[in-house]
């Protein structure tokens, strides 16, 4: 069983919803729907806001006088918004259709289409349209072309689940990011790219940051029977028997997340503009992410047999705060401490966890210096030091009877990374049979122009070209001057340019995509989601059911951080530090891995993932 003791969260997945009137009248005029409120004492334009969650200023472009002040009694019209599906709908234009027949479909008038559909300047439409219309009635059901969705993959049942599944779909809007392309996005949202280009005018399959495409998403009604997500991956090492496993009837854990809920609240009660769409505090946005996909996998848990109990505080990014709950009596007998997540809170929690010898474990990037002399803290991501030596692994391993260089970063914090790499590369390709290069080739950045660079890179062969930085302009840099170099040379065929670097480039959106795909660039990171998984596919089922709503990257690193961590003590233990070096269990985008570097250290996740972006698209090399 799981039992959830802590702080009341109050947080909003999806979308943020506030309480309206129920028995508040509607009117409709032109087409657009309006509650009808009459002022009571004491209420203000803004109360009413709040009330219906409609912003001020649309109550007062629906409503003449405001400005002069509200009397008791009197009428005031509040727009209802057009994505309330309890009052609107959306109808897919399909081939033979007029503005007039679907005026007539929905006993409206073409003028009320036009209405709620401003981009309407006249009768003409086109097929996969999409129209908002009024509904009829409360059971509103849009008009959604036919299409046998029972054969998409996504939805059929995993082995050893019943599910019974009733569809509607509905249409949702989605902002291209920098990096995505059309066949991320299908995998995101579940659907398939000729789903996508069904209702959207995409050429070449090709879509760039800022695009805005419709797509019709399932939303599902599951009724779903099912032991544990992955029950069927967790496995007891019969080796550990009778070898000091320490088990509990129950356990304790301690979430430390900066849910900054007081923060969030203010935040929330900003003003809204016209346009604006609400939406949680950043910081708060991350921790419940993080929070839902723990939560998530310590019910998949629980139904396999785990019996915890789940304390969750607020930290605010405070150490005081920290310290207050560190005093409570639970942590008395607390057997693991989830966060904190920011390196100051970071560092007070692993002094604690070190006086009192409770496992910690750091879910997000930090330093690695928390782990020196500190036995109980694991850092679940893998550091870049790391990343590069797993990276020059793959290289030496896979690219060694090519032409492999190195370029100088300009900033001292990066020197380290540069000489790990030029060493590591160095000493392993000593021993390497046929390797082009018996040292890595050293670059600098040079011109801009690319011609420095071109005269020590090959014209006959793959040139790969590692850039050990996570400074943003050197490796923009980078970029600019390789790019050159290809253009230098638009008659050598045989010449390939592949560039590695860290999965911090991600985070560029100055990089353009198309010199990533020019450059064949690939990274190493500890994480990788393969949406065709049956894995994934199943977490983001579960997900979606418990929380109506599909999980981001915190969410999937919740689950993942909760899933691994929790079911090697439901196995091991309290003491499940003892065997963790060897456990091993599958989770939705990272491979955990902790070998023993020293008795006397924390434990760092060394696994080392190898991605290659190719065809607008990340493909797993290793």
């Amino acid at each position: 069983m799981i039992k959830f003791i802590g702080i009341l969260i109050v947080i909003f997945v999806s979308t943020l919803t506030f309480a309206q009137p129920n028995k508040a009248e509607v009117e409709t005029i032109g087409g657009k729907k309006y509650y009808v409120h009459f002022v009571e004492q004491g209420q203000t334009l803004y109360s009413i806001h709040k009330m219906y969650n409609v912003p001020v200023e649309n109550i007062s472009q629906a409503n003449t006088g405001l400005e002069t002040g509200l009397q008791i009694g009197q009428k005031i019209l509040v727009p209802i918004p057009l994505d309330n599906q309890k009052f609107y709908g959306e109808h897919i234009v399909v081939k033979g259709e007029t503005l007039y027949g679907i005026s007539k479909k929905y006993k409206c008038s073409v003028a009320d289409l036009k209405n709620l559909n401003p981009e309407l300047n006249s009768d003409g439409i086109s097929i996969g349209q999409v129209l908002k219309v009024p509904s009829a009635s409360n059971n509103f059901k849009a008009n959604i072309p036919k299409e046998s969705i029972i054969k998409d993959p996504v939805e059929k049942a995993i082995p050893g689940d019943t599910i019974n599944v009733t569809y509607s779909d509905s249409i949702i809007t989605h902002t291209v990011l920098k990096h995505e392309t059309l066949y991320s996005i299908s995998k995101r949202y579940m659907v398939s790219i000729e789903s996508i280009n069904a209702i959207n005018d995409i050429k070449k399959n090709k879509v760039k940051e800022g695009d805005k495409i419709k797509i019709k998403v399932k939303n599902v009604n599951y009724e779903i029977v099912e032991n544990n997500l992955f029950q069927d991956t967790i496995k007891f090492d019969s080796t550990a028997i009778n070898t000091g496993i320490v088990k509990k009837d129950k356990y304790q854990i301690a979430l430390f997340l900066p849910l900054m809920l007081s923060k969030n609240q203010s935040y929330l009660d900003k003003p809204l503009k016209v346009g604006e769409v609400r939406e949680l505090y950043p910081t708060t946005k991350i921790a419940a992410g993080f929070y839902h996909g723990f939560m998530l996998a310590a019910d998949s848990l629980a139904q396999a047999g785990l019996n915890v109990e789940i304390f969750v505080y607020d930290t605010k990014k405070d150490t005081n705060t920290i310290a207050t709950a560190l005093k409570k009596p639970e942590f008395n007998t607390m057997d693991m401490i989830v966060g904190p997540f920011y390196p100051k809170t970071i560092n007070f929690v692993a002094r604690y966890c070190k006086q009192h010898s409770v496992p910690m474990v750091i879910p997000f990037n930090s330093g690695t210096k928390v782990l020196y002399e500190n036995p109980n803290v694991f850092k679940a991501t893998s550091s870049n030091m790391t990343l590069i030596d797993g990276m020059m692994d793959f290289i030496v391993e896979n690219y060694s009877h090519y032409n492999i260089a190195i370029i100088k970063p300009s900033l001292a914090s990066d020197l380290a990374l540069y000489e790990e790499a030029r060493e590591k590369f160095n000493t392993q390709i000593s021993v390497k049979q046929n390797a082009m290069n018996s040292k890595i080739i050293e670059l600098s950045l040079g011109n801009a122009n690319g011609r420095d660079m071109n005269l020590k890179l090959r014209k006959d062969t793959v040139n790969v070209i590692v850039v050990p930085s996570t400074n943003l302009k050197f490796v923009s840099g980078v970029f600019t001057r390789l790019n050159n170099v290809l253009n230098l040379n638009p008659y050598a065929k045989n010449m390939k340019i592949i560039v590695f670097g860290l999965e911090d480039w991600n985070k560029y959106d100055d990089l353009d995509l198309k010199h990533r795909m020019r450059l064949h660039q690939h990274y190493a990171s500890y994480r990788y989601i393969d949406y065709e998984a049956d894995k994934t596919k199943k977490m983001i089922l579960s997900f979606r059911k418990k929380y109506g709503t599909d999980p981001d990257v915190y969410g999937v690193q919740g689950f993942d951080v909760g899933y691994y961590f929790l079911s090697a003590m439901y196995l091991y233990g309290e003491n499940f530090s003892d065997f963790i070096n060897k456990y091993q269990v599958q989770t939705v985008q990272n491979n955990f891995s902790f070998p023993i570097d020293s008795e006397q250290n924390g434990r760092e996740n060394k696994s080392v993932s190898i991605i290659e972006y190719s065809d607008y698209s990340l493909f797993l090399k290793k």
